[in-house]
């Protein structure tokens, strides 16, 4: 099976946040399966310095968008394993220090024209590659009208015949909304722009493009595929996701076992495993030792919480129980930077527990393998969560989490009070700061019967959170599209 994933960022090569961990890892899942599994993105400032030597691919096409006529490069790298990687080079779109924006000015406000090129570069990119895949995987708005453009070709197009096209949504709040006077760069068929097409309330929606023209949607959780279907979390799209919800299915995203693995992971003071989980004693001692927390204090639970300082990560609920919490016999270790305001709450109820409350305001990755590995529980109260990746590592880590019951939270959790022989972590259903409070007091009870909490600590690391396990699914959703484009033909 030939499949190109495109994306506007893969790790390693460029990342701002999940959809790189995703572009980056699944590809390789699947190139292990026995897939021919490509990817192609933008040739950014930052790619150019970690991949000094790429070749050049093909011809420099001329790709029309809107009244501009561009002249492309395509380059291609590879990753470790030896996938392809294909680069699309525009300097005057991708030469820049941010992929997005800048931190002071905002978004870049040509990032229609940067991503309209992109999604058009998909066919040119194929054909300089000689090489012409069955399934597009497209990810996020960045691609929308690619889905688009492949809908509307494939059909006087040979080369694209028998082809399909996934569309993969990260997170629906980030759609590629812009005014209407974009819709004549995007080249598409006049009727398209309706509310049955790309119009959205009299903009351009290129999210919206990717849902209504790809002949399957996916998302990062099954979870958040039921949620976004629905007023409180489809952030205005949630009509147009109902009427493709025969096509619509949640995959919950893996993580990288061979970075967060305990047995091997050399960030920590001591590695560990299912079988002998006396390593994990001594890395809580670390990292007690190393914040500074007081000696009396060592042998109360050790609560970690990780994320972007942000109302969605749950920190309004933190911030209003941390008084109460703060009463009950345990530590709490928070590492992040975003909101100011938030920052600055945090900092405060620090200067009022000094000895048993610690805030690291940045993010460091040493620091996060060593909360994982050394917290007792970890806190995860965020009022969405598309697919969410720390409760996976702390289950992997054997450091039981505290979850919202909300997209991939939700689907990766099992609730110990509600199936006491399968629970692998604690679950809280309303979000209210007194029901996240309650569910740290019952783990904290739970905590204080030593052989039950272990036996948890051994079912969450039995888990399989392997992006092989999602690869395997993604593999059955591309092979039933095609067989169905073979139906069709």
């Amino acid at each position: 099976m030939q499949i190109l994933f495109c994306s506007s960022e893969a790790s390693p090569f460029a990342k701002t946040g999940g959809l790189a961990d995703v572009a980056g890892s699944l590809p390789e899942a699947l190139h292990e399966l026995g897939c021919d599994v490509r990817i192609f993105m933008p040739l950014y400032r930052g790619v150019r310095e970690k991949m000094p030597v790429l070749r050049p691919l093909g011809n420099s096409p001329r790709i029309t968008v809107g009244p501009h006529d561009y002249q492309v490069f395509f380059w291609q790298g590879s990753t470790l394993s030896g996938i392809p990687v294909y680069f699309l080079e525009k300097d005057e779109f991708y030469d820049r220090s941010y992929l997005y924006g800048d931190p002071v000015r905002g978004d870049y406000e040509d990032n229609p024209e940067r991503f309209i090129t992109f999604s058009r570069a998909v066919r040119h990119v194929c054909e300089a590659a000689g090489w012409h895949p069955s399934i597009f995987h497209l990810h996020d708005w960045q691609t929308g009208p690619a889905a688009a453009y492949l809908r509307f070709n494939r059909p006087r197009d040979p080369r694209l015949a028998g082809s399909a096209t996934v569309f993969t949504i990260h997170n629906i709040a980030y759609q590629g909304v812009f005014p209407a006077a974009f819709f004549p760069m995007l080249d598409l068929p006049p009727h398209t722009w309706s509310p049955r097409g790309i119009e959205y309330w009299g903009q351009c929606n290129l999210l919206k493009a990717g849902i209504v023209y790809s002949d399957f949607v996916t998302t990062v959780s099954p979870r958040y595929a039921d949620e976004i279907t629905t007023a409180d979390f489809g952030f205005g799209l949630d009509g147009v996701l109902r009427e493709r919800e025969k096509d619509l299915k949640g995959i919950l995203n893996g993580i990288d076992t061979k970075i967060w693995n305990p047995r091997t992971d050399a960030f920590l003071s001591k590695t560990y495993d299912e079988n002998d989980l006396s390593g994990k004693k001594s890395c809580k001692l670390a990292l007690l030792k190393r914040l500074e927390f007081a000696q009396d204090t060592f042998e109360f639970p050790l609560l970690g919480m990780i994320g972007r300082l942000a109302a969605q990560k749950g920190f309004d609920l933190l911030a209003q129980i941390l008084p109460e919490l703060m009463k009950l016999p345990v530590n709490l270790v928070i590492l992040g930077t975003g909101d100011a305001s938030i920052e600055q709450t945090i900092r405060e109820k620090e200067k009022l527990f000094p000895n048993r409350l610690k805030f690291i305001n940045s993010y460091d990755e040493q620091m996060a393998h060593m909360i994982e590995a050394g917290s007792d529980i970890f806190l995860m109260p965020s009022r969405y969560e598309p697919c969410g990746l720390n409760q996976m590592y702390s289950l992997r880590y054997a450091t039981i989490p505290i979850v919202h019951a909300t997209g991939g939270l939700d689907n990766s959790v099992t609730d110990i009070l509600l199936c006491p022989e399968s629970g692998t972590g604690f679950k809280f259903y309303k979000y209210e700061a007194q029901s996240f409070l309650e569910k740290i007091k019952s783990a904290l009870e739970l905590f204080s019967h030593s052989r039950k909490w272990e036996k948890m600590q051994k079912r969450a690391m039995a888990q399989d959170f392997s992006w092989t396990r999602s690869a395997k699914r993604y593999l059955a959703i591309y092979d039933q599209l095609l067989k169905q484009e073979r139906t069709q033909q």
